[in-house]
């Protein structure tokens, strides 16, 4: 009886596990083949979860290699504001508003909602956040009160070369200047975490992580020298403010390579600070906005005709005080009676009537070829964006006034930096090379590119050049326009200009509203390099060489002493200005 017990146990055990397997296999059918797909979009609902890996920002160098903008670690504040107690709200913003630059009030109202994330600052230095960290309240750290690492950009010169650095946006990039020429390769390349969440947002430890390693930004060295540049925006915000001028600019090239050793204007501003830009305000002038230069423009056609033979610099012209030619009448900026002036006399002393008398030697073909050869109405090329061509009106557009105007600098407009790349043509014995203030970039992978030097545009011969020197060495002597351009122990070489500017509401030139200028190289002598200086309508009917000479002078012999450049060896070649 026991065994028959035993057997019946038996077979109802197998006959319960049979149609539990049963069951099994039903509901395995059942899942695989009739339900698969709301499985499979629960499966689905596990998804992959990205975080981006900033790339650091690469630093802007100046030629010797000091940092003029680079990127430094900081931190943000944040909050969650559902882990403040309502009750301490206040005590937290009194603590927190004067280590943020916030008012207590805007810091309370931030912690007042509900949600949980409010940025209370950014880009704080560490030492910033750590006193924020350290704060205590009652012993205790401020609950919901957090930093996050973060970066911040960071220009040490602050205004200095800010024209020329230009500034990034908020989101990191670009937004003037070589930060924006060069965004792509300052920037680099941002790289990512990824892993596997789950619909409720929960990490799935045995999913796969993915990395890619982010690629920080490269480097830029720059050709300006960053005690020249802030030397020459000192010497001309002085000139400005001592002049009561609207503005002015300055540029500096070196006389051999054409490079870009300081840009300068007025109105600079703070790359850290965008609320110092001004609305309208032009980052940068000496790039994007252009004035007529006036006399500074005569070397067109003082050496299209020294290079067609026409002239020589003791040749002797009979001048008066006006000249009638294209419907217009010209006069001299001084009276004075038919005066027997030599061409170098001409420019020495700046006579526009005489100019034009040589103008008309040279001839309107001639002249124009000219005007083109020296990089008129073309951008120079330069790596700043934004760069205007000028403003040169086409030869088969020219009126019968216009060739009375554009040899004595009115009619044609340029850029500071045009204007000395024309000086610099003349210092490097009469080839123009076009400028560059990019010295070198450095890539990611440390690699090192140097800016190739642009191929050399011959625009006078050597002889031309060298004699023009020393036809410009009489503006800044006894008798020229120049003289307080002169710096003791050096020849130098230049040219005032004082120019009309167009009245808006006349449309006519104005009689009492002018652009001032110089132009010049130095030493004369071996020139190393060459400045262009306007000043814009400086007060009390001031010339470029009550105003813009000066300028030169100090710039010219801070920087050659900087460069440890020997005084010149020669004296001056002198030449009658005028006969009797």
């Amino acid at each position: 009886m026991r065994l028959g017990r035993s057997m019946r146990r038996l077979w109802a055990t197998v006959a319960v596990v049979s149609l539990l397997l049963a069951v099994v296999l039903v509901r395995l059918v059942w899942l695989q083949g009739m339900d698969a797909s709301g499985y499979a979009l629960a499966a689905s609902d596990e998804k992959r979860e990205f975080v981006t890996l900033h790339a650091a920002r690469g630093s802007i160098l100046d030629r010797n290699g000091v940092p003029l903008a680079y990127t430094a670690d900081a931190k943000d504040i944040v909050a969650d504001p559902t882990m403040v107690p309502a009750t301490s709200r206040l005590d937290y913003a009194t603590m927190l508003a004067p280590l943020i630059g916030k008012s207590v009030i805007a810091v309370a109202d931030q912690l007042t909602s509900s949600s949980h994330y409010a940025l209370l600052a950014t880009a704080l230095s560490p030492a910033a956040a750590k006193q924020i960290e350290d704060l205590r309240l009652d012993g205790e750290p401020l609950p919901g009160i957090f930093a996050q690492a973060t970066s911040q950009r960071l220009y040490p010169g602050k205004t200095t070369a800010a024209n020329v650095i230009g500034l990034v946006k908020s989101d990191g990039m670009g937004a003037a200047g070589i930060e924006y020429s060069y965004d792509s390769l300052l920037r680099g390349a941002d790289g990512s975490v990824s892993y596997q969440k789950d619909s409720l947002g929960n990490v799935n430890p045995a999913g796969p992580i993915k990395r890619k390693a982010a690629t920080d930004g490269g480097t830029v060295r720059l050709t300006i020298e960053q005690d020249l540049q802030y030397l020459t925006q000192k010497y001309l915000d002085d000139s400005i403010k001592q002049s009561k001028a609207r503005g002015g600019q300055v540029a500096i090239l070196d006389a051999r390579t054409g490079q870009v050793l300081a840009l300068a204007s007025n109105g600079s501003f703070d790359p850290q600070d965008p609320r110092s830009i001004k609305p309208g305000q032009s980052l940068n002038p000496n790039v994007q906005q252009v004035f007529e230069p006036g006399s500074a423009n005569k070397i067109v056609t003082i050496s299209a005709a020294l290079e067609k033979g026409l002239i020589h610099p003791r040749t002797v012209l009979k001048v008066p005080d006006s000249i009638s030619t294209g419907g217009i009448t010209v006069h001299d900026a001084w009276w004075h009676p038919t005066q027997r002036f030599t061409a170098t006399g001409v420019l020495a002393e700046s006579s526009n009537v005489g100019t034009l008398l040589i103008a008309g030697k040279v001839g309107k073909q001639t002249f124009n070829e000219y005007l083109h050869r020296y990089g008129l109405g073309q951008k120079t090329g330069v790596e700043l964006p934004g760069e205007s061509a000028g403003l040169l009106p086409d030869i088969d557009s020219w009126s019968d006034s216009t060739f009375a105007n554009l040899p004595i600098g009115q009619g044609v407009a340029m850029t500071s930096l045009q204007l000395a790349s024309m000086y610099q043509t003349v210092a490097n014995d009469g080839v123009r090379i076009p400028p560059r203030i990019v010295s070198s970039v450095t890539h990611p992978d440390g690699s090192v590119t140097p800016t190739a030097q642009p191929a050399g545009i011959r625009v006078l011969s050597t002889p031309t050049a060298r004699t023009l020197r020393t036809m410009l060495e009489s503006v800044t002597l006894k008798g020229g326009t120049g003289v307080k351009a002169a710096v003791p122990g050096y020849r130098v070489a230049g040219k005032t200009g004082t120019a009309q500017q167009p009245d808006p509401v006349t449309g006519r030139y104005s009689d009492s509203v002018y652009w001032d200028t110089f132009a010049g190289m130095a030493p004369a002598d071996n020139p190393r390099f060459a400045i262009a200086i306007m000043i814009d309508n400086p007060a009390h009917g001031l010339e470029g060489g009550d105003v813009a000479a000066p300028l030169f002078h100090h710039i010219a012999a801070y920087e050659l002493s900087a460069a440890k450049i020997a005084p010149s060896g020669s004296r001056s070649v002198l030449v009658p200005l005028t006969l009797n």
